[in-house]
């Protein structure tokens, strides 16, 4: 638990009695269009501290609230994380369910608590990911139940982004850019280096068959930069 933790952090895991407390962030959609950032914690109460936007409130879910364990391996791997959420009310179930919470950001974050029930420094981020599958279970014995699968943003480079590498598809992410916009002309073009009396040839603009040795440094600078 010594990593990258705040200093008064390490020292309370390390002490004979520890008392840990876990933060959960979900960055739903802004109020306008959603119900906004929810921030929680595992324990009872509220907590009032800054992550990065200013000092927030982080609610208490009690024993209600449950987070599965976080797991690593040897191997850069996207491990994910669930979380779960009962006794709830069955009208904040179905609001739930209705959220846009795909690819959503989640942050996960460690602290502890000393003897007055005080955070003993800023609670430290453990795990980011992204919300991945929402289930609502109706008429449990506990209450209403909601469960969060959440996946890792090692994710993301398992996922293929569908981008195709053309001069059209650039287009879409940043018009006028010109970068591939000779692609389809390099596909046929030959380059004979060394040879005397090598030709240049393509099928593109300025690509016209001449023999290296009729071609000035600055007509092949030009041609180079073309491509």
């Amino acid at each position: 638990m010594s990593r990258d933790l705040a200093s008064n952090t390490a020292i309370s895991y390390s002490a004979s009695n520890v008392f840990p407390i876990t933060f959960i962030k979900l960055e739903f959609l802004p109020p306008n269009d959603g119900v906004g950032t929810i921030r929680l914690h595992n324990g009872i109460g509220t907590y009032t501290w800054n992550d990065g936007s200013g000092n927030q409130n982080w609610l208490g879910t009690g024993d209600l609230g449950q987070i599965s364990r976080i797991q690593e391996g040897e191997e850069v791997s996207p491990y994910g994380i669930q979380l779960t959420l009962s006794g709830l009310d069955p009208d904040l179930v179905g609001e739930a369910i209705k959220e846009s919470y795909y690819q959503r950001p989640v942050t996960l974050y460690v602290g502890a608590l000393n003897d007055s029930d005080q955070l003993v420094a800023t609670p430290d981020v453990m795990w980011t990911g992204f919300m991945d599958l929402m289930t609502a279970s109706v008429g449990a014995d506990g209450g209403d139940t909601l469960v969060l699968n959440c996946e890792s943003e090692l994710a993301m480079f398992e996922r293929s982004r569908n981008f195709l590498f053309t001069n059209a598809a650039q287009q879409t992410l940043s018009s006028g850019d010109t970068f591939f916009n000779q692609l389809q002309d390099m596909e046929d073009l030959t380059l004979s280096w060394g040879n005397r009396g090598s030709r240049i040839t393509g099928r593109g603009p300025g690509f016209d068959s001449a023999p290296f040795d009729d071609i000035d440094l600055e007509t092949i600078n030009n041609l180079t930069a073309q491509t």
